[in-house]
């Protein structure tokens, strides 16, 4: 049996078997150890070293190789503006365009907190006071 190496450690089971189904896919055998440990008992991930994804040496170059194109394909997309623009017919037609970035993947912020706060703690019950401030899910910007 050929020795195992870690590439990666990882906090959450989940993107651990995200990047190992991407390296399978590419015919590399890979193992996650105490990825059940993590699961299970989440609070010793940290003195565990986490969920570490292991390859056979031999593999190793070309799982690291794999592992950083995806990683530079996914940071290229993040930063492609417009990217998200196939999804726009599942936008509500109603929403305002986002004075920052032009996207239409906004919505309304619904109450305002504050005042709402304020009448809950005086009163002791809430009064919602709408919102006209609107918040882009694109750039993450309140206008």
């Amino acid at each position: 049996m050929a020795e195992l190496v870690t590439l990666r450690s990882f906090d959450n089971y989940i993107t651990a078997n995200i990047v190992k189904a991407r390296l399978e896919a590419e015919g590399i055998v890979c193992v996650l150890q105490d990825e059940h440990t993590v699961s299970m008992q989440w609070v010793w991930s940290q003195a565990i070293g986490g969920i570490k994804l292991q390859v056979a040496e031999q593999d190793e170059g070309r799982a690291l190789h794999i592992l950083e194109t995806t990683e530079e394909e996914v940071r290229l997309e993040r930063e492609t503006p417009g990217f998200w623009d196939e999804d726009t017919e599942q936008l509500d037609p109603s929403n305002k365009l986002c004075i920052h970035c032009g996207s239409k993947n906004t919505r309304r912020v619904d109450f305002k907190k504050g005042p709402t706060f304020l009448s809950w703690l005086l009163l002791g019950f809430p009064l919602l006071f709408r919102s006209d401030k609107w918040h882009c899910f694109h750039c993450g910007e309140e206008f």
